[in-house]
């Protein structure tokens, strides 16, 4: 029997330094106290799908209103190609009320093939779980990204955007929000970024 729960701050320690730091690269990272201090505001958690107490897949998500985004899904190295990932990103839309609406961020691809084999890869297994490619790109701490939306029907991109951007504005001091935030990000050069700065003075 799988089942989806909250995992304690044990287990997050652990699964951001074991799985977390493997599977992302330091610029698309955000840092653990940011987490933890997001999930002591209760706008902010970390689920783990499991079966027979072993842990099949992770996903981070942040919530405001009706609005969650899919900050990160990630399955241990020795657990991938068994279909989890896929399991939890569906069965997400089973732990919030029928009226959220569920969006994330995918690494665009860059022209490079030797990079964007993984990229298209990444982006085809959101759209077999149903993700719609939202119009609008986005760029964050020097990364560019597709937006794409879980939801029923036609997706609300206006609203979406709009909350989107309302995430880091809110969280972020407004100096760093202009200089590495672009929401919408329609092209044009990206400051480089070599890990994710949330608090560094100017």
């Amino acid at each position: 029997m799988r089942e989806i729960r909250e995992l304690d701050r044990r287990e997050r320690c652990e699964v951001y330094r074991c799985v977390y730091r493997e599977a992302f690269p330091p610029a698309e990272l955000r840092p653990l106290a940011s987490m933890e201090q997001m999930i002591a505001a209760g706008e902010y958690r970390m689920l783990g799908l499991y079966e027979d107490g072993e842990a099949l897949a992770y996903a981070s998500l942040w919530q405001d209103g009706r609005y969650v985004l899919i900050d990160y899904l990630c399955v241990p190295k020795d657990k991938r190609s068994r279909g989890s990932g896929g399991e939890l990103l569906r069965r997400l839309r089973e732990v919030y009320p029928p009226e959220s609406i569920l969006f994330g961020e995918s690494e665009a691809p860059t022209g490079d093939p030797e990079a964007d084999g993984m990229i298209l890869r990444r982006l085809a297994f959101y759209q077999r779980c149903g993700a719609v490619t939202l119009h609008y790109d986005t760029a964050l701490f020097g990364v560019h990204y597709k937006t794409l939306a879980f939801c029923d029907g036609t997706p609300p991109e206006a609203e979406i955007m709009a909350a989107h951007a309302g995430f880091y504005r809110r969280k972020l001091p407004g100096w760093i929000y202009r200089r590495v935030i672009r929401i919408p990000y329609d092209g044009g050069p990206l400051p480089k970024c070599e890990k994710w700065e949330e608090n560094e003075d100017p």
